[in-house]
């Protein structure tokens, strides 16, 4: 017994005296360390977040010592990047209530960075944009090139979850090359580079280029290897699975699958990502003809989603696939069940993503799923009047539905006839040529002079200059005024509108507008190099302030809007540049 009770003691002993040198050391660890150091002791010990926190607030009560705010922004910066999501925006906005008017070349916009990051992975995508566009105004003001790209690179992703895949693409291939540079020049980039590979890799898979997706990921993950990172890693194994999916090798991508699963464990792995995997693994199964283990992984991937409240738009092929896979079974109340499943997903995604009813073209979608829900319900003959009264709102809501649906495509046809109505035109047809206008003017002038209260040479000056101005195409010019073009014309700016009103039938604002809108629709028929602008870089072309005025002018002047009619010449070049098949 005695022996024992000496044991206790003496392990409670080395316990204390192993407590008290520890926080000798600890509180040595702030005196006698330096900020570089504590720095880089963080990072080493950045995955045991009990131990980063310790050398965190160190660092964080070294800085409060010396009042230095930059490195107590420091020390709060490491302890969000170590904490809860919720509590890490606790201590990002402190930083930047801490150094708003530091005039510091990195803070707060680092702040903003990290807190647009979390809010964006919590689905939170307006205030992440808001926070981005803050480190975008502040990068910019202070030169910070490399906070500029940063920002980029998030502002990408977001477009990615907004469905602006193509303009992603081309923020993406800018911040590549930076990347690419900065790595070259220094090593240390690396994660940097391998991240931007990975985003880009991911946003040619979006845009349906996985030729360039594969190789791009390909080679970002020899680099991933060659630094040992295997959280990245993980992430490339995924997109290059999903590349080899849409190329047809599907057993190359369930190797990529089973590859990311081996080296990570899967309950570690965040929600979305397990939610893509599950779903990935069915859409490969479902290619492979194994449906049974098909249904199963799409139905743990509906599981998580509803579970964790998680929904994404390449989610809606989940239900797609289950659905048809319970029709070809004939289970009609699973068939039920996961139609009711996919239009709740699309209130959800309808509510979260106000692309979603444009991008939406599917099988599913044509065939008017709340018909098909009406008609299983109609074939389980279930007559009682709860029944009765959901069948009579389900028709009024496939009525409605029906009836948006043909207006849609009524609305597009009408569309489509006045696209090819333009391309058929000319610019001649469009600006009458200088004789014609003048055999008019000549025959009109004396008659309107009376009304108008202008005299005849008056009235001739006027419409000459009008005729050079649209011969020199300097309606493209920007800012352009009734009063500042009549000082061109060394005329009043009344005159000046009273004829354009009587001999070009528009207001002033109308006719230069729209002369901007024919001219530019010729240029974008012909010119291939502007039909790969912005519509905010053609509306600045033409001399348009805004894209907003711009659209407007357009769908005034032509009847559809500029993005339809870019639309419908890209589907016309890609035709018109189809190899022809010999026969």
């Amino acid at each position: 017994m005695f022996k024992i009770n000496t044991l206790i003691f003496t392990l409670f002993a080395l316990f204390c005296c192993n407590h008290i040198l520890s926080q000798n050391v600890i509180s040595d660890y702030t005196q006698n360390s330096d900020y570089t150091e504590l720095s880089q002791d963080f990072l080493i010990n950045k995955k045991d977040p009990e131990r980063a926190k310790i050398i965190a607030k160190n660092f964080l009560n070294k800085a409060k010592e010396e009042n230095d705010i930059i490195k107590i922004s420091d020390g709060l910066y490491m302890l969000a990047e170590i904490s809860d999501k919720d509590i890490a925006v606790k201590y990002l906005d402190s930083i930047i209530k801490l150094t708003v008017n530091a005039n510091d070349f990195t803070y707060p916009g680092k702040a903003y960075l990290l807190k647009a990051t979390i809010l964006g992975s919590q689905g939170r995508f307006n205030e992440s944009m808001d926070e981005l566009i803050k480190v975008n105004s502040l990068a910019i003001a202070s030169n910070n090139v490399e906070q500029q790209f940063k920002t980029k690179y998030y502002i990408a992703l977001l477009k990615n979850e907004l469905g602006d895949f193509e303009e992603s693409r081309k923020i993406l291939e800018t911040v590549v090359s930076f990347n690419k540079m900065k790595f070259n020049e220094d090593k240390h980039y690396e994660y940097d580079y391998i991240l931007s590979l990975y985003a880009y890799g991911n946003s040619l898979n979006l845009n349906d280029d996985f030729d360039l997706a594969y190789q791009v990921n390909k080679d970002a993950i020899k680099l991933s290897l060659k630094s040992k990172d295997s959280i990245l890693y993980e992430r490339l194994l995924l997109t290059s699975s999903i590349s080899e999916y849409y190329r047809e090798k599907y057993d190359s991508s369930l190797d990529s699958i089973n590859k990311l699963l081996k080296i990570s464990n899967y309950s570690n792995l965040s929600t979305g990502t397990k939610i893509r995997i599950d779903l990935h693994l069915g859409k490969i199964f479902n290619k492979k003809k194994n449906y049974d283990k098909c249904i199963g992984y799409l139905k743990k991937s509906d599981s998580l989603a509803f579970k964790e409240d998680y929904f994404f738009p390449g989610i809606r092929e989940s239900y797609e696939l289950l659905i048809d896979n319970f029709k070809k079974k004939g289970n009609k109340d699973e068939q039920l069940f996961y139609i009711n499943r996919l239009l709740y997903v699309d209130s959800i995604l309808d509510k979260n993503y106000r692309y979603l009813s444009k991008q939406i073209n599917n099988e599913y979608s044509k065939k008017n799923l709340i018909l098909e829900k009406e008609e299983i319900i109609d074939s389980l003959k279930k007559n009682n009047k709860s029944q009765f009264i959901l069948l009579t709102i389900l028709f009024v809501i496939s009525a409605t539905l029906i009836v948006l649906l043909i207006y849609n495509n009524k609305k597009k046809k009408i569309y489509k006839q006045r696209f090819l109505n333009l391309i058929e035109e000319n610019q001649e047809e469009q600006i009458p040529s200088e004789k014609t206008i003048s055999d008019n003017n000549d025959a009109s002038n004396s008659s309107n002079s009376v009304e108008l209260g202008i005299s005849e040479i008056i009235i001739n000056d006027i419409l000459k200059n009008l005729e050079k101005f649209e011969e020199d195409r300097d309606f493209l010019k920007p800012n352009i005024t009734v009063s500042s073009l009549s000082k061109d014309f060394n005329t009043n700016s009344k005159y000046l509108s009273k004829v354009i009103n009587s001999y070009k039938h528009k207001t002033f604002s109308n006719y230069v507008n729209e002369l901007r809108i024919r001219y530019i629709i010729e240029e974008l028929k012909k010119n291939k190099r502007i039909r790969q602008y912005t519509i905010k870089a053609i509306a600045n072309e033409i001399g348009f302030n805004t894209s907003e005025a711009f659209s407007k002018s357009f769908y005034k002047t032509s009847g559809i809007h500029p993005s339809f009619f870019l639309k419908e010449l890209k589907k016309q070049n890609e035709k018109s540049n189809m190899p022809v098949e010999s026969n």
